[in-house]
């Protein structure tokens, strides 16, 4: 993040803390994935939720890693890495790869300076420049100047814009009661959706793999729900969180048991606090 390097990281979550329940599955490293160093950063993350989007998760964290010139967290779990399944083939054709920019000119090179995206010089190579983790100036060298701070940050923190092209589903999207699950719970969540949309309750659904940065149109529709019903398998509720932070009332249905929800007891909980939020509406 600090030196601008691209790379992919994958965490095939399992139960924890420590040790914790080492082949079991959860939910519980969103937070950690988000903000995993000290000091202001956001990592991206992508999260898939099938096989299938296994592949195409690994393939576009190299591209937002590549396009900006940072780190990228997919962020999988036990029960989906150890999962057999047959997909379609993907048509590798509509696969397209971010070029690298290459620098090819004189030594000199200010690598960070400026707002735009700056060509990576080869090693060896004229326009070599300092890597550095310590805060540093558009040659990468050291800095604690609080004017060169700020505007590092700033840049570090604008490039996260780039990737702000990420998809996502939706069902019924009138509906002022939505459920969106993430991650793994995705099968669950929309085999329960489908069973109470089959019953009558007015439900919508969204789901997305890009949880950072979420898609803003995305965000936009969340916020103008009454209640976003987030199924996650951690205690804390984590997803939740990050969409309250960002104006959505949201609100976890939480799971800690190692295993997957169950959809006849997901749909049961669900079905639950929608009866209970229909209540509430009509006495308020």
């Amino acid at each position: 993040w600090m030196a601008e390097i691209p790379v992919v990281v994958v965490d095939v979550q399992r139960g924890g803390p420590s040790t914790g329940l080492p082949t079991k599955t959860e939910q519980s490293d969103l937070l950690t994935a988000l903000y995993p160093g000290h000091g202001d950063m956001q990592m991206p993350v992508i999260a898939p939720g099938t096989v299938e989007e296994c592949f195409v998760a690994g393939h576009r964290a190299f591209a937002w890693a590549e396009r900006y010139q940072g780190p990228v967290v997919v962020l999988s779990e036990h029960m989906l890495s150890e999962r057999n399944q047959n997909i379609p083939k993907p048509d590798l054709s509509k696969v397209n790869s971010e070029n690298r920019s290459v620098y090819t000119g004189t030594n000199g090179y200010q690598r960070y300076d400026g707002w735009e995206l700056s060509p990576m010089p080869i090693p060896g190579n004229p326009g070599s420049y300092v890597a550095n983790g310590s805060e540093h100036d558009g040659m990468g060298d050291t800095t604690h100047l609080a004017d060169r701070h700020i505007q590092m940050t700033n840049r570090r923190f604008s490039k996260l814009k780039l990737l702000e092209d990420g998809t996502y589903e939706s069902q019924n999207t009138d509906a002022s009661i939505v459920l969106m699950p993430w991650g793994g719970s995705k099968g669950s969540g929309l085999s329960a959706y489908e069973e109470l949309a089959e019953e009558g309750v007015d439900l919508g659904w969204y789901y997305t793999m890009y949880l950072s940065p979420l898609p803003p149109k995305l965000l936009e529709e969340l916020r103008t729900k009454d209640l976003v019903l987030v199924p996650e398998l951690n205690y804390m509720g984590q997803f939740a969180s990050v969409l309250r932070s960002q104006g959505v009332k949201a609100e976890a249905i939480t799971q800690y048991t190692g295993l997957p929800f169950k959809v006849r007891e997901l749909a049961s909980r669900i079905r639950d606090r929608v009866g209970t939020q229909q209540k509430e509406s009509v006495t308020a």
